[in-house]
């Protein structure tokens, strides 16, 4: 599953997140490049409420 397109927190820049380029720093944390600026940007993932949405964690 993509991740939701969203900007960078560092430049702006809208940022599409290819599946490979998505580092797992535990079950509930990943990490990406931005492909602009390429600063390491890390995200949460929501699970529960309206704005759940993420990538599935490959088993």
């Amino acid at each position: 599953m993509p991740l939701p397109v969203k900007p960078c927190p560092y430049c702006g820049k809208l940022m599409w997140v290819k599946d490979e380029s998505v580092e797992w720093l535990d079950e509930k944390t990943f990490r990406f490049p931005c492909p602009h600026c390429h600063a390491l940007v890390r995200r949460t993932l929501i699970v529960f409420g309206e704005n759940a949405c993420g990538p599935i964690k490959p088993s």
